[in-house]
Parts: C-alpha cells; structure tokens; sequence
C-alpha cells in the first residue's frame, strides 16, 4: 500500500464504518507518503507545471484534514469526462459539503476556458485558486469563490463561494469515479491510517522528550527517597553508638548491661534520698562560705 493514505468514515447514527485508503494522487492528513512525493507523480503524470503544482500543493494542505483528490475526473474517464483540478469532501456531516477547485496560471488559460461551468454540479462550493492579481473577483459569477496565493505556501480568500446543491446524480458519478478509481477499501484499520514519515518521527521526538521528563521526574524522587533513608540510617546508627556507650558504662560499674530501668532502680533507689540530700547541704555550705568573704 506504499504511497497511499488512509481515511476512515463513521456515521454518527449508527455503528457502522468503512476504511478506505485513498491512493497516491489523492491526499489526506493519514498520508503514508509525503504530500511532495504525490503531487511531484501527479504533476508528472497530468503534465501540470511547477506553479501549478504549488497552488495544488497549497489546497492539499488547506484540506489536511479532509479528502482531497487532485485531477478528480467527474465520471468514467473512458467517456471523455471533464476533471476538476481538485475535489475535497469535507469531514462533516452538518451539512455534507463538497468543494471543487479550477487552478488558473494564465490569463489566456483563464480567458478561453469554456468548460468550468460544468464543475457547478458535481460541488457544493467552486473556487477558482491562481496567482496574485491574475483574477479579480469581479470577473467571476458572485456565487463563485476566488483564492490567491500568498508568500510561499498561504492562500488567502479574495471571495468566499456561495454554497449550492448539487446535481445529485452528477455527484454520484463523481463519487463513483473516485471510489472505483482512486480508492481501495481495506478490512485493518490501522493500514489504513497509518502515520507518514514525518508523522512517525514527530510522535518519536514527543515520546523521547516525555520520556527524558520522566525519568528526571523519577530520579529526582529516587534520589530524595535515598537521601531520607540514608538519614534514618545515620540516625540510627547514631543511636545504637550511644546505647552501646550507656551499655558498657553499666557493665563497667558492675551491672548487668541488659538490665532493666526497674531492676536499676531497684538496687539504687534508697541511695539515690541519700545522694540528693548530701548535694543539699553540700550546696548550703558552698552559700556560706560566699556570705563569710
């Protein structure tokens, strides 16, 4: 399915779906390949020169996230059918909207052209798309669109298109065409909107630089948890020293160094009255002795 893109249509009333992969002369937002690579094959193909191109290139990328078929023939091209330079089916249901793009390069090409009028049916909405200044709106029916072309890769709109109902029948057939003849349907979802290229790398970069937060993220917290459990550690550390040091100076002066506060107090109780009373008078005589001087 190389150089094809994937398009998928719901309709919100009921649970149906159908996958469509769009082939390489047509483009949607899904493209497999780059949007330069099939209007490069289209132009190749068509004929159509380089300015051309950049305006079809321009409406390819104003529709991204729409249908858009480039060359889009309004029938069975063994009858000699015209083809719209561009046909886009947009992805709304409210109401169903279609628009049909004539690219005009020349003033001759534009002033001899016979045929447009034949587009009216098969879109709810005709634009012309040219060069700057080419075509003034005033040249053109007031319920056709007009767009330049702006800087490098803008377009702007010089008069919106008025919107109108279709020729039902003509629109089945174009429709028909591109089903038949610039579509093929397929049962896998994914194949069909898998990502282009430039897509794929785009979500890469996003996933490494979220995933480099990430990690700081965690590895900010690792490191506070293992500084806090290296302080508890020193702490405790610090207390079984200290208990290790009152343990051995109870064994020094005899004791038992697992003995109890009960047993301690026990044995010492009754010369702990006579200690506190000799630190009394002891405390007496040391007054006496600062009032004699």
């Amino acid at each position: 399915m190389d150089g094809e893109v994937g398009y998928y249509h719901h309709d919100g009333d009921d649970d149906l779906g159908c996958l469509i992969a769009f082939s390489d002369d047509s483009w949607t937002s899904k493209g497999r390949a780059s949007m330069g690579a099939s209007v490069d094959d289209l132009g190749r193909r068509t004929g159509s020169g380089p300015v051309t191109m950049s305006i079809l290139e321009r409406l390819a990328a104003r529709h991204a996230d729409a249908t858009f078929v480039g060359e889009c023939a309004m029938g069975s091209r063994q009858n000699g059918c015209r083809r719209l330079d561009a046909w886009v089916l947009l992805k709304t249901w409210s109401p169903p909207t279609t628009i049909g793009y004539e690219v005009k390069v020349s003033r001759g090409d534009f002033l001899g052209d016979r045929k447009w009028q034949e587009y009216l049916p098969v879109c709810h909405e005709l634009y012309f798309a040219c060069p700057p200044k080419l075509i003034q709106p005033e040249e053109l029916p007031q319920d056709v669109g007009l767009l330049w072309t702006a800087g490098e890769t803008r377009l702007i709109t010089k008069r919106r298109a008025v919107r109108r109902e279709p020729d039902p029948v003509a629109l089945c057939r174009l429709m028909t065409y591109v089903l038949m003849s610039r579509t093929r349907v397929v049962a896998d979802m994914f194949e069909a909107q898998r990502p282009t290229k430039r897509e794929f790398w785009r979500r890469w970069l996003a996933e490494v630089r979220e995933d480099r937060a990430m990690g700081y993220e965690v590895s900010q917290r690792v490191r506070r948890r293992l500084n806090e459990a290296e302080a508890k550690a020193r702490r405790a550390e610090q207390e079984r020293d200290r208990l290790t040091a009152v343990r051995e100076k109870l064994v020094a002066l005899g004791l038992d160094g697992d003995a109890s506060s009960w047993q301690l107090d026990r044995r010492f109780g009754g010369q702990d009255v006579r200690l506190r009373e000799i630190a009394r008078l002891a405390g007496a005589i040391a007054e006496l002795a600062v009032k004699e001087r």
